[in-house]
C-alpha cells in the first residue's frame, strides 16, 4: 500500500520486559499538552486493570510542555511510555504506535478525547467475544463544544468534526462506514500485513490532507475484514472555537474533496472515471440552487459541498501527477517484520 520507510529498532523503556498486555492504547499527540493530560486522566480511570493494557504518547514533534506534562504520569503509571517521533505527520506517528505497541490490539485515541470508565474494557471484549473476530472496532464520539454547536451545523457535515453515533445497540458496520480516528481499534498484526497508514496522507501541522483512514480501512474490508460497532465504548471529542466557523468548515471541505481524489487514484480509478466524476460532483441541482438561500444554515452546507467538489476537481486537473505518484508507493515491510519482532 505504501512505503513507509520505518526502521525497525529496539524500543525505549524495556520493550523486551516480561510485561505483555492485551491491548495498546495509542495517543499521537502534537502540542496539545494541555488537553493531553485530560485523555490521561481518563486513562488513569479505566475499569480494566492497568496489568491488561498499555499507553503510548507518541509525541509528534512537538514544540510545548508535552514531554513533562506525560513526566507525572510516567512515574506513577507502569504502563506508559513515552516516545518520541520527530518525523511529522499524523499517519508516520500511528506507524510509530504500530511498531512499539506490545499488544495483540491497538486502539487509537485522539489528544483531544476523552474515553468513558469502560472503554478499553468493551473494546477489548468486543474482540475477544465476538465471532468471527473484527478487523477492527469503533464506537461512538460525541463532540464537547468549546464555544457550542454552531447554528449552521446540519448532520450531514458530522463527519468533518470526527462527530459518530451509530446508535445505541452494537452492529457489523457496512461499507462505506467505519470507526473514525478518535475511537478506533484494530487487530495490530492486520495493520502490519498491510503497512500501516499511508503517509503520504493525513495531517502535517495546518495541513488538512486526510483520508488515510479509510484508504487503510477499505484496504482491510477488501481482505475480507469486518469492523464493529459497540456504543459502550464511547468518547467526548474536544472541538475548539477555531474549528466552529464557517470558513474553516469550506476550507476542510476543499481538503477533503482533495484527499477523496487521491485515494481514488490510489485504489486504481482510471484518469478518465476522475475527469467525469470531477464533472459530475458538480451537476447537484439541490445544492447549486441553495447557494443562493438566504438561510444560513442551509446555505453553509452548500458552500461546504461546492468547496469538496472543487478540491477533487482541483487534484484531479492540476495534481493528477502528484496523485500517480503516492499511488505507486509499494506496501511497508519494515511494520511486517516487527509482527515477528514482538511476537
Amino acid at each position: 500500500m505504501n512505503d513507509l520507510n520505518i526502521t525497525v529498532t529496539k524500543p525505549e523503556n524495556d520493550r523486551e520486559s516480561n510485561s505483555h498486555p492485551l491491548i495498546s492504547v495509542a495517543i499521537c499527540t502534537y502540542n496539545r499538552a494541555d488537553r493531553l493530560v485530560l485523555a490521561l486522566d481518563a486513562l488513569c480511570q479505566q475499569s480494566l486493570p492497568t496489568q491488561c493494557f498499555e499507553i503510548l504518547v507518541i509525541d509528534n514533534a512537538s514544540t510545548d510542555n508535552t514531554k513533562q506534562a506525560c513526566t507525572p504520569y510516567q512515574e506513577s503509571l507502569a504502563n506508559l511510555r513515552y516516545i518520541y517521533e520527530p518525523v511529522q505527520g499524523l499517519s508516520k506517528a500511528r506507524n510509530r504506535a504500530i511498531e512499539q505497541a506490545r499488544g495483540e490490539y491497538i486502539s487509537f485515541l485522539d489528544d483531544d478525547a476523552i474515553p468513558c470508565d469502560v472503554w478499553i474494557e468493551e473494546l477489548l471484549k468486543t474482540f475477544q467475544t465476538l465471532k468471527p473476530v473484527p478487523i477492527g472496532v469503533g464506537g461512538p464520539i460525541y463532540p464537547l463544544w468549546e464555544s457550542g454547536k454552531p447554528e449552521w451545523m446540519q448532520e450531514e457535515m458530522s463527519f468533518l468534526f470526527s462527530i459518530l453515533d451509530c446508535g445505541n445497540q452494537p452492529h457489523w458496520l457496512k461499507f462505506p462506514k467505519f470507526p473514525f480516528g478518535a475511537n478506533m481499534s484494530y487487530q495490530r498484526d492486520a495493520l502490519c500485513q498491510v503497512g500501516g497508514f499511508n503517509e503520504n496522507l493525513g495531517r502535517k501541522g495546518g495541513n488538512l490532507l486526510s483520508c488515510e483512514e479509510y484508504l487503510l480501512n477499505k484496504t482491510l474490508t477488501k481482505q475480507g475484514g469486518r469492523f464493529y460497532y459497540n456504543p459502550q465504548a464511547s468518547v467526548k471529542h474536544f472541538i475548539p472555537k477555531e474549528r466552529t466557523t464557517s470558513d474553516w468548515v469550506i476550507r476542510r471541505s476543499y481538503w477533503q474533496g482533495r484527499s477523496e481524489a487521491v485515494v481514488d487514484q490510489m485504489v486504481g480509478k482510471s484518469l478518465k472515471r476522475q475527469w467525469w466524476d470531477s464533472f459530475w460532483k458538480f451537476l447537484n441541482r439541490q445544492k447549486l440552487l441553495a447557494l443562493l438561500s438566504s438561510e444560513g444554515k442551509i446555505k453553509v452546507a452548500a458552500q461546504a459541498w461546492l468547496a469538496r467538489c472543487r478540491g477533487y476537481f482541483f487534484q484531479v486537473w492540476f495534481r493528477h501527477s502528484l496523485s500517480r505518484e503516492l499511488s505507486n508507493q509499494l506496501p511497508n515491510s519494515s511494520l511486517k517484520q516487527a509482527t515477528e519482532y514482538t511476537k
